[in-house]
């Protein structure tokens, strides 16, 4: 199949839409790409070249209504590709193996188990920004510079995010809050 030409009107609307939606994008096809930010970008030209396939139908479409199909599409081929994955599929019993080796106490497992199983609840319905940000820091454990250049916010705002996520896991887990210190509320690593 051969490359379809755009016309320059469509090529400047296109233009425009990227620079509105691409730094967004590119924080939420992080989180979704496990910090992997080589396939963010990937995503996100996939998500681009999906946008001018359809932008006949997404001309007439207000600017969230963009925001929310590029999301969708972004999602879409990240889940049809991680399907494919090969190399997940490959590693997965050495994972599983070396977690059945070590001794374990179940007790303290399945305790471990629901206790984070509840934080990633409560991240998942914190507000876009800061989930993304919590999500980035404590899965993926970037850093707060690189969260930072990821989302297009500045490190400041990076950290007032980890901040209230922390206060927010706290607030809601009580007594069960898994963690100390993790990283500083200040802190750039």
């Amino acid at each position: 199949m051969g490359e379809e030409k755009i016309c320059p009107r469509d090529a400047s609307e296109l233009a425009a839409c990227f620079a509105a939606h691409a730094a967004g994008l590119f924080g939420y096809a992080c989180v979704l790409a496990c910090g992997d930010r080589a396939l963010a970008d990937d995503l996100v030209q996939a998500a681009f070249e999906a946008a001018a396939h359809d932008w006949g139908i997404l001309r007439c479409r207000a600017e969230e209504q963009r925001r929310a199909w590029l999301r969708t599409t972004v999602a879409n081929i990240a889940a049809s590709g991680f399907r494919r994955e090969k190399a997940w599929r490959e590693r997965l019993p050495r994972i599983e193996a070396r977690y059945r080796q070590a001794p374990v106490d179940l007790p303290a497992l399945a305790f471990t188990s629901i206790v984070l199983e509840r934080c990633w609840q409560i991240i998942k319905n914190m507000p876009e920004r800061q989930h993304a940000v919590a999500t980035l820091r404590w899965q993926q454990g970037m850093k707060q510079t690189e969260i930072a250049a990821a989302l297009g916010m500045t490190e400041k705002t990076v950290s007032v995010h980890l901040t209230q996520a922390r206060r927010r896991l706290i607030a809601q887990l009580g007594r069960d809050y898994p963690f100390g210190g993790d990283d500083g509320e200040g802190s750039s690593s």
